[in-house]
């Protein structure tokens, strides 16, 4: 049984195969996540920490709460699909489940808010993260053909376990902001921020496990777009994107700085 059967027991009725159905979930997901910056911009007005951001970081504070609330769905579906699921893995290429649907649709729903934001932010503000760039649109175009072609949904629900630093990641930023790097909450919060780092780790080293088992099938079998993004992502993040923040969150813990935007000189309240 799915994830979504214990809270949806209908699901199962759902035709996730047809496109309509799909591109329907994957607009929900967008609008969902727009929903989620405008009341995190809402909400923010009512906290004058917010209120003397200037305009960029406004806007990286409400894309901090979306990834958080992303990073939390990406958290449960990644601990259902690693410790509960038993259908996908009876067939890593194939196999689906509505469930992996469900994940897969709200993920490039996700990434389509994301690049839009991201590209928007860039053109407007005039900075550019290579590695916040590649990585997004590497995931869009990825999910996207996972979602079409219907193929490769164990590694696409396992890879959203990569995710669970994002809810930390937020809080520490935004705790930063507020002045409050000195609390033994914001410690708390960023010593297990750079734990999840190291847990992602072992979530990228468990794939690359589960692809030496299953290379001959891969090989055979994995469509060519799947398999070219699955393993330049994987390749990514296991040898450059994981240990390049774990090393600056670990120095953060230490020099508690916003590097985010160390352009405009941003420093934290430690005071």
């Amino acid at each position: 049984m799915g994830f979504l059967d214990y809270i949806i027991p209908e699901v199962d009725k759902v035709e996730f195969r047809r496109p309509s159905v799909k591109l329907f979930c994957t607009f929900i997901s967008l609008v969902f996540f727009v929903c989620v910056f405008g009341f995190s911009h809402f909400m923010g007005k009512l906290f004058n920490t917010y209120k003397t951001l200037d305009k960029k970081e406004q806007i990286f504070w409400n894309l901090a709460i979306v990834r958080a609330v992303y990073g939390i769905l990406c958290t449960v579906i990644g601990i259902w699909s690693f410790f509960i699921d038993s259908e996908l893995e009876k067939d890593v290429i194939f196999g689906t489940t509505p469930t992996s649907y469900f994940a897969i649709s709200a993920t490039v729903g996700f990434f389509c808010f994301e690049c839009l934001a991201v590209s928007i932010s860039d053109i407007v503000y005039r900075r550019f993260s290579i590695l916040l760039n590649i990585h997004h649109w590497i995931s869009l175009i990825g999910f996207s053909i996972i979602l079409i072609v219907e193929s490769s949904h164990f590694f696409g629900t396992r890879g959203l376990l990569l995710e669970m630093s994002t809810p930390f990641s937020a809080v520490c930023w935004i705790f930063l902001k507020a002045g409050k790097a000195n609390t033994l909450f914001w410690k708390v919060n960023q010593f297990l921020l750079v734990h999840s780092f190291h847990l992602r780790s072992v979530v990228e080293c468990s794939i690359w496990y589960v692809t030496y088992k299953h290379w001959n099938i891969i090989w055979e079998t994995m469509p060519v777009a799947i398999f070219v993004c699955l393993y330049t992502q994987l390749t990514l993040v296991t040898f450059w994107m994981t240990p390049y923040w774990t090393y600056k969150k670990t120095v953060q813990m230490i020099n508690p700085v916003d590097w985010n935007f160390e352009d405009v000189k941003t420093k934290t309240k430690t005071t």
